[in-house]
């Protein structure tokens, strides 16, 4: 049964709190304001099995300010493609407008592949069923073979710009002997000539999860081609372009790969389809991001794709910016989409063994299919925005605009039960996940208008960090949605924080907010750890936020025993929001 319970704190004047309510009470206690400030909130407990362990962690400390250095210079002529010629290619996508003036002088400085943005999509390519179009590729290829460019051909399968006939309202035979005759005649007609192609394109169903029994032909979108072939029009598809190209690159591609459900249908997918013997070489993220696109999301998913063995490649990366005005960036917007390609880069640097191309979708932003948020590289005339310098050298970039300016904290963040916690009420994260029963703890909140402050003390007689898996360390996890959306996955408004007895941090998804700190200090029995989470926007009274917390308990060989929880008893808050408690701020 859900208790519902509502804990009242009086504190100095400039104390707010923050009482959580679910299956059992968490309450915090937060500061500036002249009255006290409760936090009640309500979630059902789920009895559903405990899930596999397999976490997303970006290892990454949280940033730290830095002392920027008082002048910047950046290099008047610079490539793009040769700052990373030992690393990647560097690509953008084609059109007409490549082919003379400042479009052209500018692809050539800076790319080294190109994508047909729109022209090889089927109802181009073969615009009525059995007559194809090949002037617009013919003049693509003769412009890279001219410039020395490479190609990536875009794309043999499709649900969207596919024409009226191609799997429609034909048997399965028929279906199938379209999709090869499309096939051979497109990527056979450019043999040796194209290096990779994306043969299927965005074939998984929105929203989805692989199922239980790990069955990804579940999650697939009701495209014509599944509906009139079956789940093997992905297998024929592969099998059909490698029969026309044999030495070109195969990709599956598609957007949101960043998102861990996704991704782990498309590992599915893929890894059934090299056990069929089917000829799949690559996978495409296509990257279609904002400045608070999780870095940590990005990295899960080329970990666990190079786990296959194939190569990655980012196929259409734009950054877009929210909060744009039609008339342009501000300079604050501006740095800070350069802050967001450049920690993107530094990352896709790591994984150069991995990945094997990184393309742009569109060069200046007044052309780009999202211009309203100002994505690109380049400015309307063709000058390079501090995205370009941020590409260019993400290490120098962010070490001179990374400057991470901490809001004032109400709280200091010392792992010492302060006289700020002594009223404040205690909620029990005691509820076990595992038949075992380890370390348990209490849990107290503090909020103010920057940020959710949290105070756990853990009882836990064994102390252990050897395990390479940090989640097996003896540490806390807190979980906060600040949007309460309570999603079956993480978006933008979701954290994951980490922090071992040690004091060691490490995160799953969080929003790019800066300003978390933590701090862990062993005391008798167990271990405090006090952490400071940032919020997106400003606390204030009838704010909603889902929240959990979780107690790692390792034993003395270094494997998690036990998992204790506050209110989601399954396993599986790392990757899903909808168990959470429900924290709400009121006076």
């Amino acid at each position: 049964m859900n208790k519902k319970k509502r804990f009242t704190c009086r504190f100095p004047a400039w104390i707010f709190v923050v009482c959580l309510v679910l299956s059992t009470l968490l309450t915090a206690c937060s500061s500036n304001d002249t009255d006290s400030k409760d936090v009640v909130s309500n979630e059902v407990t789920d009895n559903s099995e405990v899930a596999d362990n397999s976490e997303v962690v970006d290892t990454e400390e949280a940033p730290q300010p830095t002392e920027a250095p008082a002048v910047i210079e950046w290099p008047e002529e610079f490539s793009l493609y040769e700052a990373y010629e030992d690393a990647f290619l560097i690509g953008t996508i084609y059109t007409d407008a490549n082919l003379s003036g400042k479009d052209k002088e500018l692809t050539l400085n800076h790319f080294n592949i190109i994508t047909p943005e729109n022209l090889m999509k089927p109802q181009y390519m073969q615009p009525q069923e059995g007559t194809f179009s090949y002037s617009s590729s013919d003049t693509m290829l003769k412009f890279a073979q001219e410039n020395n460019l490479f190609v990536h051909g875009h794309t043999l399968a499709w649900h969207n710009q596919s024409g009226n006939f191609l799997g429609i309202n034909v048997t399965r035979d028929e279906a199938i002997e379209q999709l090869k005759n499309h096939i051979i005649n497109v990527a056979g007609k450019y043999k040796g000539q194209i290096t990779s192609w994306d043969v299927v394109n965005e074939a998984i169903n929105d929203g989805t999860t692989l199922p239980a029994d790990g069955d990804w032909t579940k999650c697939l979108r009701q495209t014509q081609w599944l509906k009139s072939i079956g789940s093997d029009y992905l297998a024929l598809a592969f099998t059909f372009a490698h029969e026309a190209d044999p030495d070109a690159v195969l990709y599956y591609n598609d957007y949101n790969l960043n998102n861990k459900n996704k991704a782990d249908i498309v590992y599915a997918m893929v890894k059934d389809l090299q056990a069929q013997g089917v000829p799949i070489h690559g996978i495409g993220m296509q990257g279609h991001y904002g400045t608070d696109t999780s870095v940590g999301s990005v990295e899960y998913s080329l970990q666990h794709f190079a786990e296959l063995g194939v190569e990655v490649s980012i196929t259409e990366l734009d950054l877009g910016v929210k909060g744009a005005v039609a008339s342009g960036l501000t300079e604050e917007q501006e740095i800070i989409q350069g802050i967001a390609y450049a920690k993107l880069f530094q990352l896709f640097k790591e994984y150069k063994d991995t990945i094997a191309r990184v393309t742009f979708w569109g060069y200046v932003d007044n052309r780009s299919w999202r211009a309203e948020s100002f994505p690109c590289l380049f400015n309307a005339d063709y000058s390079p925005k501090m995205a370009a310098y941020a590409v260019l050298d993400p290490d120098k970039y962010l070490s001179y605009y990374d400057k991470v300016i901490e809001p004032t904290k109400a709280n200091v963040i010392d792992a010492e039960v302060d006289t700020v916690w002594e009223n404040c009420p205690e909620a029990l994260v005691n509820n076990q996940v595992v038949a075992w029963e380890g370390a348990t703890g209490k849990a107290r909140l503090l909020w103010d208008e920057a940020f959710v402050y949290v105070l756990i003390e853990v009882k836990d007689s064994v102390l252990n960090k050897q395990s390479p898996n940090v989640y097996e360390h003896d540490s806390v996890e807190i979980f906060l949605d600040q949007k309460n959306e309570k999603n079956a996955f993480y978006d933008e408004n979701d954290g994951q924080y980490r922090v071992n007895y040690s004091g060691s941090t490490t995160f799953g998804t969080v929003p790019p907010t800066p300003g978390f700190a933590s701090a862990a200090k062993e005391v008798d029995g167990g271990y405090l750890i006090e952490l400071a989470i940032p919020l997106i926007e400003a606390g204030k009274e009838g704010m909603v936020m889902g929240f959990d917390a979780q107690i790692n308990d390792a034993n003395n060989g270094g494997i998690r025993q036990s998992i204790a929880k506050f209110n989601d008893i399954t396993d599986n808050s790392w990757s899903a929001t909808d168990k959470w408690g429900t924290v709400e701020l009121v006076k």
